[in-house]
């Protein structure tokens, strides 16, 4: 499949999502909610004091990943080699 070909599919397979995608996570053990906002083709992670940062589709996977494996650490405080020191 050439790149324009592969670029029309990517582009029709985001129009049928749907806009806008909101989790919310409450707040725990003294630190406020967390609100992250998929709105294509952004994520947008929102802390309890309003501060944000912006992930773009390719960061998406990765962010996922070290979440996973801060949750990791947390649960079992298995030392995690990925994690920047």
């Amino acid at each position: 499949m050439d790149d324009s070909k592969r670029a029309e599919l990517d582009r029709r397979t985001m129009d049928s999502l749907g806009d806008e995608k909101v989790w919310r996570i409450d707040a725990y053990e003294g630190c406020g909610p967390v609100t992250m906002n998929l709105q294509l083709p952004t994520v947008t992670i929102t802390d309890s004091e309003a501060r944000f940062i912006v992930i773009s589709p390719r960061q998406a996977s990765l962010v996922s990943s070290r979440l996973e494996s801060i949750n990791d650490w947390l649960q079992y405080g298995e030392e995690d080699d990925r994690a920047e020191k």
